[in-house]
């Protein structure tokens, strides 16, 4: 085997490929893990971000806008980005990579903002699973959704908070004391506040559950989605 050492024809453009691209290649269509390639080569190393046009992303892939689209949204079913782009194709916008497919080491920073985004979309997935709730977060939710993740609030916490806050809410309906949907993350806040303050034994949960599936049941066949704002 020989001993001279390996030079790289073209130091520049080039990237680490190791666990991460073979994690890609095996959850991948072709075409998505082409545009992930494509992301790896042009990305910041210290963040994982590139900022573009899904029109630049089209024109360098060689792709249609629709496919690009349908890559992102691919990749980002998988775990292994996240895109932010306007309503129009020549708006300019930013993908970038997850922590787990990236290979350089982010800062800090970075992965605090990771963990708050993880934070954020967690929240969102909670209040879509109940039928009362109608809000696609808002700028002023997200805003107190991050501000949740900088007091250090567990996750276990806000899932509480969300059960609580919506057993009452169906229980004000059935009381014909309000039939209007919760519209705002911030209807939660006095719950928060006031569980601050408790010490509820985990056996009151489980019932909360349990009677939160019945009652949600009720609203779903007889609640119509367009009343009133909560």
């Amino acid at each position: 085997m020989s001993s001279t050492p390996l030079v790289l024809k073209n130091p520049k453009g080039w990237f680490a490929a190791g666990a991460e691209v073979e994690r890609a290649m095996e959850v991948l269509s072709d075409g998505a893990f082409k545009l992930f390639v494509y992301l790896c080569l042009n990305a910041r190393r210290d963040t994982g971000v590139l900022a573009t046009t899904q029109t630049e992303l089209a024109r360098s892939l060689k792709k249609g806008p629709v496919a690009i689209r349908g890559y992102l949204r691919e990749m980002e079913a998988a775990g292994i980005c996240r895109s932010r782009f306007s309503h129009s194709r020549l708006g300019r916008g930013m993908v970038e990579m997850a922590e787990g497919y990236w290979p350089y080491q982010k800062g800090e920073q970075e992965m605090l903002d990771d963990a708050a985004d993880a934070f954020v979309s967690a929240i969102k997935k909670l209040l879509q699973a109940r039928a009362c709730v109608q809000t696609s977060l808002s700028t002023a939710d997200e805003i107190l959704a991050r501000s949740w993740f900088k007091r250090g609030i567990l996750l276990e916490r806000i899932e509480q908070v969300i059960l609580l806050g919506c057993v009452r809410k169906y229980t004000s309906w059935r009381n014909n004391q309000n039939h209007g949907p919760i519209r705002s993350l911030r209807y939660f806040e006095s719950v928060l506040a006031e569980l601050d303050q408790q010490n509820i034994k985990p056996d009151y949960w489980d019932y909360l559950r349990s009677r939160l599936g019945r009652i949600e049941k009720l609203w779903v066949e007889s609640h119509p989605k367009t009343e009133g704002a909560a």
